[in-house]
């Protein structure tokens, strides 16, 4: 039935994630926004043309109604107007340079959602590993006892060995065996777990390559000759742009009292109602084109602009005391994963010694028990040792890697 299961890699992990995941997909498309945003700005370089009709009706008698000179009692219009701003104080070019920020925020937002994908990939991977070989350790442990466990009964039976012997083993077998089945649900959740970062139907029809030995020794090594006064990270650069942003923001403000003109022309049919009631032949002509210049100047808004300015000022320098904030604290989680990497590298090759010598301890002290010069408990005990000692050399490769990972995520950019 193994056999029969998908196995795979960290590699094949995180391109299938990559391509089902959810998250990922929303960034790409919010790249794309950013794109046609800016697209749609640079488009207001060209005249803006729409086609106006419009009938209009004024009645006029005595003193009421409008100056019938202006009004003619009515007009009537069918009308393409075009109208292009030739000045704006540089708001369109804030606006497109804000554009252009927010596609190089949202391509690393996309980076950053990337990033955070690959590190919760390896993190599970990890631990879909650590779990499978934590099985294979119980089931070891578990085999070492009910041999043990034979020849003990097999001691009893010539004399050699007491009844609470055998139950001594009993007792320590039958927790391996609770521990080996606590093992087997920790690797089907963590598959569950994996499952589901991968992005594809929920179930453990699979199984992981590899080892942990083999991520422990290649990941971060590079990692460890960053400095971190030059630290430069993924999500200090959004920080940075985001600040670069709303810098832009209060240069808009400021230019909302900037004078916009324009020049705005028609060309169409225009005539009045006046004019419609004279002959065919004594009416003035229907189609022309009129061209004018349309000059707008804010004059006052009783300090509502300054007032706006101030605001997004003080929103740029509490993103700049973030930014700082933030900047320590990578820094500061810096120096402590390499020095926590260095910690568990330095106690994977002890716990390693340990091992040897908790194997010749295990085989010493049973081949004392068989000769009568040790007792059943002492066997037990250095069993244990050495289970609890390859547990605890696993556990620390796998630190190690999430350790590693977690520098890998840090340090992105």
């Amino acid at each position: 039935m193994a056999e029969a299961q998908t196995v795979l890699t960290l590699d094949q992990c995180l391109a299938i994630a990559r391509e089902h995941n959810l998250s990922l997909r929303a960034a790409e498309n919010d790249v794309e926004s950013s794109k046609l945003s800016r697209e749609e700005l640079l488009t207001t370089k060209l005249p803006e043309t729409h086609l106006e009709g419009s009938a209009i009706y004024a009645p006029s008698s005595g003193h009421f109604g409008y100056d019938p000179i202006i009004s003619n009692s009515g007009q009537l219009s069918a009308q393409i107007v075009a109208k292009q701003s030739v000045y704006d104080g540089g708001v369109r070019n804030l606006r497109i340079d804000e554009a252009a920020v927010d596609i190089g925020l949202r391509n690393k937002e996309l980076r950053q959602t990337e990033r955070d994908l690959v590190y919760s990939v390896k993190q599970a991977y990890i631990e879909t590993l650590r779990s499978k070989d934590e099985i294979q350790l119980q089931q070891e442990s578990a085999r070492q006892l009910a041999e043990y466990l034979e020849r003990v009964k097999q001691l009893s039976g010539a004399g050699s060995a007491s009844y609470t012997d055998i139950l001594k083993t009993q007792v320590q077998l039958a927790d391996a065996k609770i521990s080996l089945e606590e093992s087997e649900q920790a690797y089907a959740n963590a598959k569950y777990s994996l499952a589901e970062l991968l992005g594809t139907s929920i179930d453990t029809t699979f199984t992981v390559a590899g080892t942990l030995s083999d991520l422990s020794s290649t990941s971060a090594d590079s990692t460890l000759l960053e400095s971190d006064d030059s630290l430069q990270t993924l999500d200090l650069s959004i920080a940075a742009m985001t600040i670069q942003r709303n810098a832009l923001e209060v240069d808009l403000t400021r230019h909302e009292l900037s004078p916009l003109v324009s020049i705005v022309g028609d060309a169409g049919l225009l005539t009045s109602r006046d004019n419609l009631r004279l002959p065919y032949d004594q009416r003035a002509g229907l189609v022309g084109y009129s061209v004018g210049l349309l000059i707008e100047f804010p004059f006052f808004n009783w300090g509502a602009t300054d007032l706006r300015v101030q605001q997004k000022e003080r929103a740029v320098s509490d993103l700049q005391f973030q930014y700082e904030l933030l900047r320590r604290s990578y820094s500061s989680e810096s120096k402590k994963l390499r020095s926590r990497l260095g910690t568990l590298r330095k106690r994977l090759a002890e716990l390693r010694e340990n091992q040897k010598m908790a194997e010749e301890n295990f085989l010493m002290t049973k081949s004392k028990y068989l000769s009568g010069g040790a007792l059943s408990l002492e066997v037990l005990s250095a069993q244990q040792l050495l289970t609890d000692s390859k547990i605890s050399e696993l556990e620390t490769l796998a630190e190690i890697g999430i350790v590693a990972a977690r520098m890998e995520q840090l340090y992105a950019e």
